[in-house]
């Protein structure tokens, strides 16, 4: 169906379903149209006609800003607060005496505070920690340290099987009782195997030449490297119950860098 553009006077071609509300041949028309003609779109505003409550000039504004008191500038909000300072925050000038509970003075606070102000100033604050903190402090137990046997004071929450008066001393102890060391450690897999089997150092010169000499992971060379390559087992030696033979398949064996990619692999392994 052809229809005349109510703006520019151009024909269209429309649908039958849009006959009746499209009267705009573009976006262009339509909103030129709008600007020559504002007072027929009134209808259609939302705005909302309001007054200063200082000034009592009138304003337009949307009806989610529409509020209490409205201003039309900064000015005109100061010059209200001011003339009703008097009569705003009255919670604040409602005020209850308390007794202090260090030093026995009366104080007032506002009645919000009526519940949790117990002290009038912060030096008596201070004093009320400080006995608190002597009272805390008496708690302690007197305990001997486990590797030079010096006596110092412990909470009871935090004594445990061992207590050191520092770390050095924690460090010596654990290093020379080997504490966490060996069949101690919870990462303990039977110790390090030394012998790989009869073809180990073949296998290893093989996997070697076979990645032209290259970390696997990082990609750094021999040569640059300063020395070789280690060579790593992907499924563990230990795994393979002393069969030699398939632990040492070329399959089975990449070249690394000793540091850090060999050792992450073998961290990803034990944790």
């Amino acid at each position: 169906m052809e229809k005349l553009c109510k703006n520019c006077g151009e024909r269209m071609v429309v649908k039958p379903s849009q006959y009746e509300r499209k009267k705009f041949c573009s976006r262009k028309c339509k909103g030129e149209y709008h600007s020559k003609n504002p007072e027929a779109f009134q209808h259609l505003r939302k705005s909302l006609l309001v007054k200063c409550t200082n000034c009592d000039e009138s304003l337009i504004r949307k009806p989610s800003a529409v509020f209490k008191t409205n201003f039309c500038n900064r000015k005109c909000k100061q010059q209200h607060q001011q003339r009703v300072a008097s009569q705003i925050n009255q919670h604040l000038k409602q005020q209850v005496s308390k007794k202090c509970l260090t030093c026995g003075k009366d104080f007032t606070v506002i009645k919000s505070r009526a519940s949790t102000a117990k002290f009038c100033s912060r030096k008596c604050l201070g004093k009320e920690n400080g006995r608190r903190g002597e009272q805390a402090y008496k708690k302690r137990i007197l305990i001997s340290c486990t590797n030079c046997g010096l006596e110092f004071e412990k909470k009871p929450s935090v004594i445990k099987k061992w207590n050191f008066c520092n770390q050095e001393c924690m460090a010596l102890y654990y290093s020379e009782s080997q504490a966490f060391s060996g069949e101690n450690s919870p990462t303990w897999q039977g110790g390090d195997i030394d012998y790989y089997g009869p073809n180990w150092w073949e296998q290893r010169r093989k996997a070697r030449e076979r990645d032209n000499y290259t970390c696997h992971d990082c990609g750094v060379t021999e040569a640059y490297y300063g020395q070789e390559l280690s060579v790593h087992h992907i499924v563990p030696f230990r795994e393979f119950h002393g069969d030699w033979e398939e632990a040492n398949k070329l399959s089975n064996l990449i070249s690394l860098c000793e540091y850090p990619c060999h050792r992450k692999r073998h961290s990803k392994d034990y944790h």
